[in-house]
């Protein structure tokens, strides 16, 4: 439905993203203090990595976001890989609005898979002080337990994106400590109603507009599993500067590379993609796939997921099934990405447990017609 679109990932998400671009160039945060540049990890081959078995094949979960199940379907057909993982949202108008399971229905069919779930901190009647005090705690705790019914691994973003100013949560140096609290009861609320969910701390990439360093939002490392970037082919586009830019600055993709490793988390990137939709983006860029995909294999070891953000509307225009240059470079990496059938024959083989003497079938006893 259109209102359901629109109040999903989508529109709002992207454009917060967007938004923050154009405010970028006018209004600088301080001056972070520099970082010690570390180097770049040698590319990491499947063989090195234990194996999971996942729908893709691939070496670590990898899905997408859409408005509708067919979009998903039509996502993995295109790549030729199921998805491993698909990006959702409710609407967040209200706890109430919340709790209507709508997002939690819409998936591709068939889907029993992790999701990767965008929540705000607190919805559009609520506040963050009232969330630092713990009034929304048995709010947390009920949607851990819808999450947790059916993807009981699922991948949750509580307040995603604090660092740029265009949303309710948006953390500055006056909250700051009170969003560190509100998302520490999220994420223990969170997983007392599924213990297996799994926390992301999620800044857009950069060091944003509203802090003059996003890691002043870090929780702890107790509330925290995994450490995610959004990073969309924007401001600058991905060419071979533009890409240096991005990658190696200040709260940049390596930054939060090295700021999960340090801390022994693993790291993923929510929300990516191309936006023909914008004339500030490259376009159908098939190079910012081809230096996301080669980071990401660089730094496998402590990948855990990325969701492509498929988005058709104008605004945007994301989706690969509009991009034929970025979908031609995406199929590609497809093959590249995965565990050889080797391994997966090796690992299935090692997994099976051998069978019991009772689960062999014995010779009937003479004259019983067996």
């Amino acid at each position: 439905m259109p209102t359901r679109r629109f109040r999903a990932l989508g529109a709002a998400a992207l454009a917060a993203a967007l938004l923050f671009g154009a405010a970028a160039c006018t209004t600088e945060p301080p001056e972070p203090e520099p970082t010690t540049p570390t180097a770049t990890p040698t590319p990491t081959r499947p063989a090195d990595l234990p194996y999971v078995d996942r729908p893709s094949g691939m070496i670590w979960d990898s899905g997408s976001f859409s408005h509708k199940p067919s979009q998903g379907g039509d996502f993995a057909a295109l790549r030729g890989r199921d998805l491993d993982v698909v990006a959702v949202s409710p609407t967040r108008d209200s706890w109430s609005a919340i709790f209507s399971d709508w997002w939690l229905t819409e998936l591709p069919e068939g889907f029993e898979g992790p999701l990767n779930v965008a929540v705000p901190m607190f919805p559009k009647n609520g506040s963050m002080a009232a969330a630092a005090r713990g009034d929304y705690d048995a709010q947390w705790r009920r949607l851990g337990q819808m999450i947790a019914k059916d993807h009981p691994t699922s991948y949750v973003r509580p307040g995603w994106e604090m660092n740029i100013h265009n949303w309710d949560w948006s953390a500055n140096p006056d909250n700051v400590e009170q969003f560190k609290e509100a998302f520490r009861r999220a994420s223990v609320n969170l997983k007392r109603g599924g213990n297996d969910l799994r926390i992301v701390f999620n800044p857009n990439e950069g060091k944003g507009d509203t802090l003059p360093d996003a890691t002043m939002a870090w929780p702890g490392d107790e509330y925290v599993d995994i450490v995610g970037i959004d990073a969309y082919d924007w401001h600058p586009p991905y060419d071979e500067k533009g890409w240096e830019e991005h990658r190696t600055k200040h709260q940049g993709w390596d930054f939060w590379a090295n700021f999960a490793r340090e801390r022994g988390k693993k790291f993923a990137v929510p929300e990516w993609g191309v936006i023909r939709g914008s004339e500030n983006s490259g376009g159908d860029n098939p190079k910012y796939i081809d230096y996301v995909y080669e980071w990401m294999e660089r730094n496998a070891d402590i990948m855990a997921f990325e969701t492509y953000f498929d988005e058709t509307e104008d605004y945007c225009k994301c989706a690969l099934s509009l991009n034929p240059r970025a979908a031609e470079a995406y199929k590609k990496w497809m093959d590249k990405l995965v565990y050889s059938p080797e391994q997966i024959a090796e690992a299935r083989r090692t997994m099976s447990p051998a069978p019991s003497p009772t689960d062999i079938a014995s010779p009937a006893p003479a004259g019983t017609g067996g």
